[in-house]
């Protein structure tokens, strides 16, 4: 190769690096160009689950470059779209951690780095200030499945996170004496809705839930979306994971879905317009069809007896559904149905979307979910459509929902160009001076 061949390929080599340093460092910015305003925003992020010393004694030699290049991944996911799209929520969806055994002085260490990582304080830890607020859920890396948590782990999450359930009101109209222009938010504690092995947990989840059912059933026409860390039930063939629960001593060891029993309290009870939740890396877009029925008698046992499910269900507390439970589950199969998001064009009647939020981590491609919700006085009508790996809808109420995917890429394709840059640092110059 000649001296002016090697000086072109330097010069294009340095061109496509260039071209790429500027796309990684402004991806978001980019992909914010042409998304629509809104009246509110959420950015979602999916189970970023940090390692930390754990992976340092499995890989004495790579695990301190792993976790240096996988905090600096997340962080500037969570930077890069905070900035560009500038929501007035920041939530992530659990699973902060990779671990819920962690000790008190590696909890403290990933809580310092998962603050800088969110992008809540500087390299010196100092606060970032912004006009929007962190909101999490809590997944089984976090406090453990029903079966394993133990009150350290509740105490530690609540001190540094928040309550495990809340909810909160928008108004969009700042109506002050009616309901219109509400909406209504809320965060549930999936991981002590099923069977726990301490009921305190559970029964304080339920309380909130039964709550939540009965200020529902007094404002039906103000809409909901809840966020919660494990998917509603569903069959098998809609997402990439199918419905699994492993118990010991009848207690939650593993989820995949919740149960239908309590994913049916969910959907007839709670009515929510949209669900969103983590748990599975893969994500998945989806939707419950909810077939409403003024009456559905059950037979219990050999009784004789019924139960109006569609009367009682939202009265029954967890141990009434348990005790219930084939009876629950019954009524279930016979009024809800789930379809695949490639299925989702259609009349939003009756229709309740569930979107699980891809993991942000960088071998599922550095996802943020970006989820709008606007008033929308127009005479559309209730509409659903997917987009994707999104979807846009318009329901009765007077809202227009939005939720997309923003992806930086794979972590391998960001390792590569961090190899690029260090070798274009030394070759380039070294070409152009030959």
């Amino acid at each position: 190769m000649t001296r002016s061949q090697l000086r072109r390929v330097a010069i294009a080599f340095a061109l496509v690096l260039g071209a790429a340093n500027v796309y990684f460092y402004n991806y978001a910015a980019f992909l914010a160009l042409n998304h629509p305003d809104s009246d509110i925003r959420f950015n979602l992020y999916g189970d970023p689950q940090i390692e930390g010393d754990a992976k340092l004694k499995r890989e004495p030699t790579t695990g301190k470059y792993d976790l240096l290049v996988n905090d600096y991944y997340l962080q500037h996911i969570y930077a890069s779209t905070i900035a560009a799209f500038r929501p007035q929520y920041v939530v992530t969806m659990g699973d902060m951690f990779s671990s819920q055994r962690t000790n008190k002085e590696e909890y403290y260490k990933r809580i310092d780095r998962f603050k800088w990582i969110s992008h809540q304080v500087d390299a010196n830890m100092a606060p970032i200030s912004g006009s929007h607020a962190y909101l999490y859920l809590a997944g089984n890396h976090d406090i453990g499945y029903g079966g394993e948590t133990r009150a350290y782990q509740v105490n530690r999450y609540t001190n540094n996170f928040g309550p495990l359930n809340h909810d909160w009101m928008v108004d969009f109209h700042n109506a002050s004496q009616s309901s219109n222009g509400l909406h209504q938010f809320a965060i549930i504690n999936a991981m002590h809705l099923d069977k726990t092995r301490d009921e305190q947990f559970r029964n304080a989840t339920w309380q909130f839930l039964q709550q939540l059912a009965t200020q529902r059933s007094q404002h039906p026409e103000i809409p909901l979306a809840l966020f919660l860390h494990i998917p509603l039930n569903k069959p098998a063939g809609i997402c990439t994971t199918h419905p699994k629960t492993n118990y010991t001593d009848g207690f939650v060891k593993y989820q995949d879905y919740l149960s239908p029993a309590t994913s049916a309290y969910i959907l007839h009870c709670l009515a929510p317009t949209l669900v969103f939740n983590g748990h599975d890396h893969d994500g998945c877009l989806s939707a419950h069809k909810i077939r409403r029925t003024a009456s559905h008698p059950v037979a219990l046992g050999d009784s004789g007896n019924t139960l109006q499910i569609s009367d009682d269900l939202c009265r029954m507390n967890f141990t009434e559904i348990d005790t219930y439970q084939a009876e629950v589950e019954a009524f279930g199969e016979a009024t809800l149905s789930a379809v695949a998001g490639s299925d989702l064009t259609s009349t939003a009647d009756n229709l309740v979307a569930e979107v699980t939020v891809r993991s942000a981590m960088g071998a599922y491609g550095g996802v943020t979910g970006i989820f709008d919700i606007s008033r929308d006085d127009s005479s559309a009508g209730s509409h659903m459509r997917a987009l994707g790996r999104g979807f846009t809808l318009r329901t009765e109420h007077g809202y227009r929902y939005q939720y997309r995917e923003v992806r930086l890429g794979d972590h391998l394709i960001i390792r590569i160009l961090l190899v690029a840059n260090i070798l274009g640092a030394i070759a380039v110059p070294a070409a152009l001076l030959f």
